[in-house]
């Protein structure tokens, strides 16, 4: 057996845990709901109306009421708009006809929604005390102006968080996928679920615990800065832990956030460091291999545990660094 260093695996089991942020969190729901309005169009293109019908319900149980109560504040119209089209999205049937409508609708919605999550990011500014000055300020710096480094730092900060987010939504619905009765979002569930079926292979105490005395022994490679996490897991591939789709649906939203995490980091996350923050930059190039990674092995039906190992010991630990994020309080 060989030693687990348990401070490094208690960030990483940590890693997820950022701390929660209002705003990141709507705009993450919202980056959810564009996912699972492009599968209603996708499934449509390959006539499985069921499908498509399938990620149209997804997408109206994320607009839960205080979801729908946020736009609203913002957009009221969006509102009203997203009711009537979410309802003709739950009944939509396939056909040549209703694939270009429906296209079309979801590119309306969507668009309309990436400019609320706009919206939103620009009320939220450190330098003013009045929301609406502040919405102002932060929109004429998105339309040619400028804005401040404070200014500029948070709202990067509030799209990681919001990525976080959609992340989790992918660890959700790949658990749902494959039936795994446990959160793919804590890192411990994975060591758990390998030790019981592999009881031979690990003896560690539970790292949520926060219990760092007794020394944790596993069948990996000991975790630390200069460990290779590519090793790490590979090791945990060998599991052969028997897991099966059960749910296409559930996967195709997994493999839907995945490709909308990949976008939100090319179009917003990779260009919001300076080119002179070398050490940021060295974070965000190995975020974006995680990333790519991630959409990669999503796309080959990867082991739920390989899915988890590349979030966890990839993506997390490198979105925390690159964007300089605070773990919630334990």
């Amino acid at each position: 057996m060989m030693l687990l260093d348990t401070n490094n695996f208690k960030n990483l089991s940590y890693a997820h845990q950022f701390t929660p942020n209002e705003t990141a969190t709507f705009v993450g729901i919202l980056d959810q709901v564009q996912a699972e309005l492009e599968l209603v169009v996708t499934n449509l293109e390959t006539n499985n109306a069921s499908l498509a019908q399938s990620h149209a319900y997804k997408a109206a149980s994320l607009l839960t009421p205080k979801i729908m109560a946020e736009i609203t504040e913002d957009n009221p119209r969006l509102t009203s708009d997203l009711l009537r089209a979410l309802d003709q999205l739950r009944n939509v049937s396939s056909s040549e006809s209703q694939l270009k409508n429906v296209s079309h609708l979801v590119n309306d919605l969507n668009n309309r929604l990436g400019q609320d999550s706009l919206v939103r990011l620009a009320q939220v500014q450190p330098t003013s005390s009045n929301p609406l000055e502040g919405a102002l300020k932060s929109l004429t710096g998105m339309f040619g102006g400028s804005n401040t480094r404070e200014e500029t730092d948070q709202n990067t900060k509030l799209q990681a968080l919001a990525f976080a987010n959609v992340i989790d939504g992918l660890l959700i619905n790949y658990g749902k996928a494959y039936d795994v009765g446990f959160d793919m979002t804590n890192m411990s569930n994975m060591v758990m679920a390998a030790n019981s079926n592999n009881p031979d292979s690990m003896v560690m105490s539970n790292p949520m615990s926060g219990n760092n005395s007794s020394m944790s022994k596993m069948n990996m490679p000991s975790m630390n800065a200069s460990s290779n996490t590519m090793t790490l897991t590979n090791n945990v591939s060998e599991m052969n832990m028997g897991y099966t789709l059960a749910n296409i649906s559930d996967y195709q939203s997994a493999q839907g956030l995945a490709k909308k995490a990949l976008e939100v980091f090319n179009t917003k996350l990779k260009l919001a460091i300076p080119d002179d923050d070398k050490n940021a930059t060295a974070f965000v190039t190995k975020l974006g291999t995680g990333v790519t990674h991630l959409n990669e092995s999503i796309a080959t039906k990867d082991s739920p545990l390989n899915i988890m190992m590349i979030v966890h010991t990839q993506v997390h630990p490198n979105l925390l660094e690159a964007f300089n994020l605070q773990l919630r309080k334990q």
